[in-house]
């Protein structure tokens, strides 16, 4: 027993830092650099779906038209995925040969909904958003300059929240950000990223395939790239503001949600996970996102074998120390709707709440079951 609980601690600490350490001296031995010029400027065909999104949509497409790129150069592709709101008239107010429309009469998914695009797309470059997603004026520019570097096959951008420390809900999902953009940076300076952000991320036509509708096209994407040998690049300078969801329910369903679809399509690319082929690749994956997955799990195993252990001081204290932990994350949640920004209760929360959100989305993807329809949680 306590073999097995010193396993898992180690495994538990490993995931959250142990393999942010090991990416720190791999970068102090092997850095990868990517050749840049500012004045590319390929054709870009910018795809967002949308259901029913008439708060944001009319400001998202202003934002598009406004951004500093040669406009012959950037189409618009609205897709509205079965909205029932004033979505569709608000779109076809713009008379902009560059902003074009597709409309599904009923909800199919937010895959379906990008896969429609990419048929009647030009661009040489790919660029995913979200309707509420507002780039910074430069956005594209510096999300296509990677591009003159042949080795790579995605740019991701950052995505920064304009309310992530309003609440515990918020203010706990803000540090998990601030922890996961550090982890990406990381991955991105070593050659190592395999993953990006739905609501800024460009990619190279030609590797595009048609997409699973059970799955996220930020996770499949650049998994896709890697697997054909390709980078995938974390560019910071390229920055989408979005808004932070505020109800603890809505976030978990929706980490649910994510979390179902990544492991769906790392079940579909799960040949990049051959250490012999990807080692590099493998082992993030592993390490990055697979064993994460399964902490909630290696948490309530670390938990039960505690309890078996209480002849011994210092394992009578390891238990104090988890029961603290989660009294925290429980408070967290009791004043979530409160303005809060200790990290001290918002941190334990958040920990709490991506775990429970881990915990479901495995299950349910071990027993079959898919993510279901793409619902976006708006204010």
């Amino acid at each position: 027993m306590k073999f097995c609980f010193w396993l898992l601690a180690i495994t538990i600490f490993y995931v959250y830092f142990g393999y942010p350490l090991s990416l720190l001296i791999i970068r102090k031995i092997r850095s990868v650099p990517i050749l840049q010029k500012d004045n590319l400027t390929p054709s870009i065909s910018m795809i967002i779906p949308a259901y029913n999104e008439e708060k944001s949509i009319g400001q998202k497409i202003k934002n598009s038209l406004c951004l500093d790129y040669p406009k012959d150069k950037l189409e618009i592709i609205i897709v509205s995925d079965g909205s029932t709101d004033g979505t569709n008239e608000i779109v076809k107010k713009f008379n902009n040969e560059n902003v074009k429309l597709i409309t599904f009469e009923t909800n199919q998914g937010k895959s379906a909904a990008e896969n429609a695009a990419m048929k009647i797309a030009t661009g040489e470059i790919f660029v995913f958003s979200d309707a509420t997603g507002l780039y910074n004026q430069n956005a594209l520019k510096d999300l296509v300059r990677p591009f003159a570097d042949s080795s790579v096959g995605c740019v991701v951008g950052l995505v920064k929240y304009e309310n992530d420390n309003t609440s515990s809900v918020s203010g706990g999902e803000g540090l998990y950000w601030k922890y996961e953009t550090f982890l990406r940076r990381l991955e991105s300076e070593v050659g190592n990223l395999a993953m990006a952000s739905g609501s800024i991320m460009a990619c190279r036509r030609f590797f595009v395939e048609t997409l699973d509708e059970a799955v996220g096209e930020d996770f499949v994407i650049p998994m896709k790239a890697a697997k054909k040998g390709y980078l995938t690049v974390f560019e910071l300078s390229a920055i989408s503001m979005e808004s932070m969801v505020e109800k603890s329910r809505d976030l978990l369903r929706t980490k649910i949600r994510i979390i179902t679809k990544d492991l769906r399509g790392l079940f579909l690319c799960k040949s990049i996970l051959n250490f012999f082929r990807y080692p590099l690749y493998a082992w993030a994956l592993i390490s990055h996102k697979l064993l994460r997955w399964l902490v909630p799990y290696f948490l309530i195993a670390l938990f039960a074998i505690n309890l078996f252990l209480l002849n011994s001081i210092f394992y009578f204290f390891a238990l104090i120390l988890q029961l603290s932990f989660y009294a925290m994350a429980l408070i967290g949640y009791l004043v979530r709707r409160k303005i809060m920004t200790l990290w001290i209760l918002s941190g334990p929360f958040s920990f709490c709440l991506v775990n429970a959100a881990a915990l479901i989305g495995f299950a349910k993807f071990l027993i079959g079951k898919k993510a279901g329809r793409w619902v976006p949680v708006r204010k």
